[in-house]
């Protein structure tokens, strides 16, 4: 009945048929049969045609008052249902850690969003070390990153990308650069540029230890330029004597063109697993999990391309 009242309205409101027709984009005969048919069912007359056109009647005025509330309602109702839905449509918390902000993060949720343009997608950078307790708290639906601290919380599920191998990097022209073998030793002799590392790693260095130091609590090693970013890691080691830990997939650039130089020392401590972190007790919802698969895909492209 909705439709039919519109269609009375306009016609109240040109007093034509011919010229309500035009506007409804409906044949004046579609329309007569439209206002008929809404005049048997309300059991009044709505309209009379006399010489000098269409007219309303007193009850079609009164009913036709009605409508206009009625429409209006209609109107009100699905723009609320609209912003019900556009309120309740998924948004997809991410956090990554700065090595994946900068390097196939971007192409991840450029892909996402190809795949599904309605996902609302908030991505986030934190440190490798907050990744965990973000997703354990609940305030994203899931990170990726370095899993040394999410492998402590058997609450959290871990899916491991490929364990990726690290190397030592300096800049050529740097004392250790060019050589055809160098030790541990004569790698800790030089500051360390680079995010903390778990502490672990201390026990792995010789004692007398030029890269940095040991946490009062025990937790990580701090280098002796702490740099959050790979960007910024690579910027330091180009102007300075330091070295920094880093996969060379993210300085492929400065390996290629000579003003990097990467040593001759690889031993297994140096490889890292990053991986997508998210809660146990909370299953993925379907965006997570299509946008876990592309981050999948994206790591796997980045570290192909630009090996």
């Amino acid at each position: 009945m909705i439709d039919r009242l519109k269609s009375a309205l306009v016609l109240a409101e040109t007093l034509n048929f011919n010229r309500a027709a035009q506007r409804l984009g409906i044949s004046q005969p579609h329309l007569t049969r439209i206002i008929k048919s809404l005049e048997t069912e309300l059991g009044i007359i709505l309209f009379e045609r006399g010489p000098h056109g269409v007219s309303v009647t007193p009850d079609g005025s009164r009913a036709l008052k009605e409508a206009a509330v009625l429409v209006k309602a209609e109107v009100a109702f699905k723009g609320k249902i609209e912003a019900l839905r556009n309120s309740s449509a998924e948004t997809l918390r991410i956090a990554v850690g700065a090595f994946i902000s900068q390097s196939w993060a971007a192409s991840a949720v450029t892909a996402m969003k190809s795949a599904d343009a309605g996902i609302s997608i908030s991505l986030r950078e934190l440190d490798w070390w907050k990744l965990s307790d973000a997703v354990h708290s609940g305030e994203f639906d899931l990170a990726i990153g370095e899993l040394s601290e999410a492998n402590k919380n058997p609450d959290l599920v871990k899916e491991p990308f490929p364990e990726r191998p690290g190397s030592i990097i300096v800049r050529s022209g740097h004392q250790l650069a060019g050589r055809n073998q160098v030790t541990l030793e004569d790698i800790a002799r030089f500051p360390l540029a680079g995010p903390r590392l778990p502490g672990r790693i201390a026990q792995l260095l010789p004692p007398a230890c030029g890269m940095g130091s040991l946490s009062e609590d025990g937790q990580f090693f701090i280098p002796v330029i702490e740099c959050a970013t790979p960007r910024s890691m690579i910027d330091v080691v180009s102007a300075s004597n330091a070295i920094c830990m880093i996969w060379p997939e993210y300085c492929a650039d400065q390996l290629r063109s000579g003003q990097m130089q990467e040593l001759p020392f690889h031993p297994p401590w140096l490889s890292v697993t990053q991986g997508i972190i998210y809660r146990r007790n909370k299953p993925l919802t379907p965006a997570a999990m299509a946008f876990r698969n592309v981050a999948r895909t994206a790591e796997r492209k980045y570290f192909r391309h630009r090996h």
